[in-house]
């Protein structure tokens, strides 16, 4: 007969056996139930290891992890182009909210910074897709992508280029422009550019009120193009067809900065446009990628050129790159000048550019006239033959140096007499008479009495001043003023004439206007 101590020392061997029995079969049951994730790491794309690996989870990790990075190479190379890296993993509920802080809260791609975003599911190898940021707001019908305020940041801020038509339903020019656009929109996308570089949208004015306002729409349908979110300075006023929208969209993505491989090659930059040179060590640079943007988005107001290492170490102190601005030597007579603030501020530096490519006299010319005419200020025009460079340097000093605070209330503008003579014969003159200046208030025409008499102090000045009080126009109504009357009772009364630039607004054959301010 067993005693009660052998009895309860059966027992416990019984019991510790059954326990390690039990538990094995639960650790068992467990790694059959465990969570299988795909696993990969710093993979190209969604392709490969990244849907073919499999692994199952530690007792301890009940979730699925994708992390989707966006840079370059972990090495430098020559023109090295940006890229998707993902990596698969278990983790767990607790550590997932942590790595989701420490990287972007969504996976908005936006191309021209490196980003890193993550997300994680439940469920066995939930982690087989992912989802990049275009397929937020890219829909699966074909045309432009429909922009509403919800999706409008997001869209802006993830592609270089966003090209949008604003338009409305009852705008019978909106209503021949739609299916033109979709059908370019899609031939945008069978032209296969990279994510993240491109996309053709458009916007309901009549329900998106808030947008059309904060982009100042005006008039139905009006196109324009921003890039890296920001708004172009000029609309999109080219022909409305499939093949012209297609190949505006091409010139967009060209690189807008041109590479010289020596100091040579700058001698020989035209004397016609203003330039923005920079002279960098190398191309990875963080300041080449804030110089590439701001000309990304002032390309059409200068040339952008960069020499890097050997091209241009003679002409910036090691590790100290530098930007220069050159003027348009054959009609300025500015001197060129060095960007003296960090070429890592974006908006200080794009602020810099654009004061120096957006010059202070612009040329008017028939494929800008009616985006100048769209401003609403009155033109004082300098008329001079093509190659009269003298006239057009000397107009632009007297601007500059007596009427430089008036550019909120005129635009100083050249032309070329020869393609603008209807203008000249409307003021009883023709391309003999030049170089003569003149007043277009979008009203009527008044002529400078002298072109020479912009040597002498303050006489194009008081030209100014006598349209804004209003005398040049009450002269062309009533003759001169009793005062002049006395002085030289000889005077002609002139008859200035109608505008003839308002003719070149935008037209109402091609627009809806929702307002006319000429």
């Amino acid at each position: 007969m067993l005693g009660r101590a052998q009895i309860n020392g059966f027992f416990f061997k019984m019991t510790k056996s059954a326990t390690i029995f039990v538990f094995i079969i639960i650790t068992s049951f467990l790694e059959v139930l465990s969570l299988e994730c795909y696993v990969c790491e710093n993979q190209e794309d969604n392709n490969g290891k990244c849907v073919n690996t499999i692994k199952p989870c530690e007792h301890n990790q009940d979730v699925c992890l994708t992390e989707i990075r966006w840079g370059s190479t972990p090495y430098w190379s020559q023109g090295a182009k940006k890229q998707y890296y993902i990596s698969k993993s278990c983790s767990n509920k607790t550590e997932c909210p942590k790595t989701r802080q420490q990287n972007m809260p969504l996976c908005t791609y936006i191309w021209y910074q490196d980003w890193k975003c993550s997300d994680c599911c439940l469920g066995d190898r939930c982690n087989y897709y992912i989802i990049l940021c275009h397929s937020f707001y890219n829909p699966t019908d074909s045309g432009a992508v429909q922009i509403t305020q919800s999706n409008l940041d997001m869209v802006l801020a993830s592609n270089e280029v966003v090209f949008i038509n604003f338009y409305a339903e009852w705008c019978k020019f909106s209503n021949m422009l739609m299916p033109i656009f979709d059908d370019a929109a899609d031939e945008v996308t069978k032209a296969g550019y990279d994510t993240g570089k491109v996309v053709m949208g458009k916007v309901d004015c009549d329900k998106e009120g808030a947008i059309a306002t904060r982009f100042h729409i005006t008039k139905y349908p009006t196109l324009k193009l921003f890039r890296n979110g920001l708004p172009a300075k000029k609309e999109y006023r080219g022909q409305r067809s499939v093949e012209a929208f297609a190949e505006f969209i091409k010139k967009q993505l060209v690189d807008p900065i041109v590479t010289f491989s020596s100091i040579k090659e700058l001698h020989d930059l035209s004397d016609e446009k203003r330039h923005i040179i920079a002279y960098m060590d190398r191309r990875d640079q963080p300041e080449y990628d804030v110089i590439r943007k701001v000309a990304a988005s002032l390309k059409d107001e200068c040339l952008f050129h960069a020499g890097f290492g050997d091209a241009s170490q003679q002409m910036h102190p090691p590790g100290q790159p530098i930007v220069v601005f050159r003027a348009d030597q054959k009609t300025s007579t500015e001197p060129d000048e060095t960007y003296k603030g960090s070429l890592l501020n974006f908006d200080e530096l794009s602020s810099w550019v654009q004061e120096k490519c957006i010059p202070l006299v612009r040329e008017i010319t028939f494929e800008n006239a009616e985006e100048l005419t769209e401003e609403g200020l009155p033109f004082l025009i300098l008329f001079h033959h093509p190659d009269d460079t003298k006239s057009v340097k000397k107009y632009k000093e007297v601007i500059m140096s007596e009427l430089e605070s008036e550019k909120q209330n005129v635009n100083f503008l050249t032309a070329d007499g020869g393609r603008f003579e209807h203008p000249l014969h409307h003021l009883g003159k023709s391309t003999s008479d030049l170089p003569l200046i003149a007043i277009d208030s979008f009203r009527h025409m008044y002529l400078f009495p002298d072109y020479k008499d912009i040597e002498k102090p303050g006489q194009l000045k008081q030209f100014l001043l006598d349209l804004y009080s209003g005398k040049l126009h009450r002269e062309f109504h009533y003759g001169p003023d009793p005062v002049q009357e006395a002085i030289a009772s000889d005077v002609k009364v002139t008859t200035p004439p109608e505008s003839t630039f308002k003719k070149l607004a935008p037209s109402k054959n091609r627009y809806t206007l929702l307002r006319d301010e000429l």
